[in-house]
This record gives C-alpha cells, structure tokens and sequence, in this order.
C-alpha cells in the first residue's frame, strides 16, 4: 500500500470520531454513576432517618450502573480491571436484588 492509500483509509475510518464528542461523553457518563450513585446514598439515608429500614433495591439500582458500565467497558477495551470491577459490580448488584426480593416477600411494609 502506498502512504497515500494508507492516510486515506485512515482519514476515511475516523472521519466520523470527534475526540471532543468522545471526551464529553466520558465525562458525562461519569458524572451520571456519580449522580446515581449520590441519589441512592442520598435516599437511603432519608430511609434510615425515618426508621424504614434497608432498601436494597437503591442499592441494587447503582450497582446495576456500574456493573454495566464496567462490563461494556471490558467488551471493547478488553481489559483485566473492567472486568474484576464489572464482576464484582455485578455479584453485589445479584445479591441486592435476592435481599430486596427476600425483604419485600418478608415484610412488605418496609420498602
């Protein structure tokens, strides 16, 4: 292949890729799992305040988040850390959901 086929082909695939477009969504995916997760916090504590006990399924819901976010990440990047965190992300968010179903089937009046 010749230079000029190569910078064409080149040109070509990232035509469509704007790295502003991609640092912008970055950024803004992260400060949605922040949001979510200081939403959740948030609510929980109200919870607590009141005397309402636990509700799993705030947790369940932020964890849900991150798992996703960690796991595509992995998909495309392929790697380690993304998937650890996206496992773990996800073993959390499985055992939220039992608790939460357990809870309501226990004691509905709680959540």
């Amino acid at each position: 292949m010749k230079k000029e086929e190569i910078l064409a082909k080149s040109r070509e695939e990232n035509r469509k890729k704007d790295p502003y477009r991609e640092e912008v969504q970055k950024r803004s995916n992260s400060f949605s799992g922040l949001v979510v997760v200081l939403l959740s916090t948030g609510l929980f504590v109200i919870q607590m305040l009141l005397d309402r006990g636990f509700n799993f399924g705030l947790y369940a819901v932020s964890f849900s988040y991150g798992a996703t976010d960690f796991l595509v990440r992995y998909y495309y990047l392929r790697r380690r850390r993304e998937l650890i965190f996206g496992i773990i992300y996800l073993l959390v968010t499985i055992a939220m959901i039992i608790f939460h179903i357990k809870q309501l089937v226990s004691d509905p009046k709680i959540v």
